[in-house]
C-alpha cells in the first residue's frame, strides 16, 4: 500500500526547484558541448589528436562531463514527470514518502535514504 503524496503546494514548490535546475543543466550542458566541439575541431585542424595527450584527455573529461550532465537533465526530468503523475516524493523501493528535506537537496531522487543505503550495500 502506498503512503499519501505531497499537497499540490509542495508539488508546485517542488517542480519550481526542478525547473530552475533543469535551466540550469541544460545551459551547463551547452557549454560544456561547445568546449568540446571547440576542442575537437582544433585538434583535428592541426592534425594532431593524439600527439597532445593533454588536450585528449582535458577533451575525454569535457566528454565526461557532457555525458553526466545529460544524465542529470534526465533525472530531472523523470523527476517532473513524476510529479505529473502523482509519483514524485514516493520512494520507488519502498513506496514509502521520501522526506521533504531530502528532496530539498536532491530534488530529482527516487529514494528514501534508507532505501539508498539499502540499494547500495
Amino acid at each position: 500500500m502506498r503512503e499519501a503524496t505531497y499537497t499540490p503546494e509542495d508539488l508546485k514548490f517542488f517542480k519550481k526547484i526542478l525547473l530552475e535546475k533543469l535551466e540550469k543543466a541544460n545551459y551547463e550542458l551547452q557549454v560544456l558541448e561547445k568546449v568540446l566541439s571547440r576542442q575537437e575541431a582544433g585538434l583535428e585542424t592541426a592534425g594532431r589528436l593524439f600527439e597532445e595527450n593533454a588536450e585528449v584527455i582535458e577533451t575525454e573529461n569535457v566528454g565526461q562531463l557532457a555525458e553526466r550532465q545529460q544524465k542529470f537533465i534526465k533525472q530531472i526530468e523523470l523527476a517532473i514527470q513524476r510529479i505529473r503523475n502523482g509519483t514524485y516524493g514516493i520512494c520507488v523501493l519502498t513506496g514509502k514518502m521520501i522526506d521533504r528535506e531530502r528532496l530539498k537537496v536532491v530534488p530529482h531522487t527516487m529514494y528514501a535514504v534508507d532505501a539508498k543505503k539499502a540499494q547500495q550495500e
